[in-house]
C-alpha cells in the first residue's frame, strides 16, 4: 500500500475562512449566470471590473463600488480556520509535505497568503494556472510540484465534487475537512483505508514526540 507523504488542502472553507461573507463575485455573475462566465472568473487573473468587461455585463459605477467594498470587507475578515495552526505544525513535525490547491478568484490571493500558518510546498491557484477543480490536470499539477505520485497525496477540502470526488478519480486519496478534523482530534473511522489510519498514527506520534 502506497504511503501518504503529503496533504493538499483547499483554501477558503478549509484552511482559512471568511467571517463576513458577502459574495461579490457571485452577485456580479448573477446577471450572467452561465458556466462560461464562472469558469472565466476562476481561471483568469481578473478583478470585479475586469470581469464585468469580459462578460459584457452592464453595471453602474455605484453598484460596482458597492461590490468592491464587499470584496474588501471579505478580504479583511479572512481568518485561519480554528485549530489550523496546530494542524499545520503537526504536519511539519510528521515530515509531511503540505500543498494548497484552490479554485480562487485573483483578488483573494493576498488575504489567503496572509492567513496561512506557513508557506506550503506547492501552491496551486486556479486563476494562475487556467485550470480548476475537478479537472484532473490540476491535481496532476499538485503532484508535479510536490514531486510525488498522486497516490501519495491526501486531498482535503469542503467541496465533495472538487476536493473529494475529483482527487479520487485522479488516483489520489481524499476526505472532507470535517472528517479530517475528526480523525485528527481522535482517530480515523474503523472503515478508513489502512494508509489513512497509518497517516494519522504518524501524525499522533509526531505530536506525542
Amino acid at each position: 500500500m502506497t504511503e501518504i507523504r503529503a496533504i493538499c488542502f483547499d483554501a477558503f472553507g478549509t484552511v482559512v475562512e471568511i467571517t463576513d461573507k458577502r459574495q461579490p463575485f457571485r452577485a456580479l455573475l448573477a446577471s450572467e449566470p452561465s458556466r462560461v462566465a464562472a469558469v472565466r472568473a476562476l481561471t483568469q487573473p481578473l478583478g470585479l471590473r475586469e470581469l464585468s468587461r469580459k462578460i459584457a455585463t452592464f453595471i453602474d459605477e455605484d453598484k460596482l463600488a458597492e461590490l468592491e467594498g464587499d470584496l474588501k470587507a471579505e478580504c479583511a475578515s479572512t481568518r485561519a480556520r480554528p485549530g489550523m495552526d496546530g494542524v499545520w505544525a503537526a504536519m511539519r513535525r510528521a515530515r509531511l509535505k503540505i500543498a494548497i490547491c484552490s479554485n480562487l478568484t485573483a483578488p483573494y490571493e493576498e488575504a489567503l497568503i496572509e492567513c496561512l500558518p506557513g508557506f506550503p510546498d506547492a501552491f496551486i491557484l486556479s486563476f494562475q494556472t487556467g485550470l480548476m477543480k475537478p479537472q484532473k490536470e490540476i491535481y496532476q499539477l499538485v503532484s508535479s510540484q510536490l514531486e510525488l505520485q498522486l497516490s501519495q497525496i491526501l486531498f482535503v477540502g469542503d467541496s465533495l465534487e472538487a476536493d473529494v470526488m475529483g482527487p479520487l478519480a485522479a488516483g489520489a486519496s481524499a476526505m472532507p475537512i470535517v472528517e479530517f478534523e475528526a480523525s485528527y482530534a481522535a482517530r480515523p473511522s474503523i472503515y478508513a483505508p489502512s494508509r489513512i489510519v497509518k497517516l494519522f498514527a504518524r501524525i499522533a506520534a509526531a505530536q506525542a514526540g
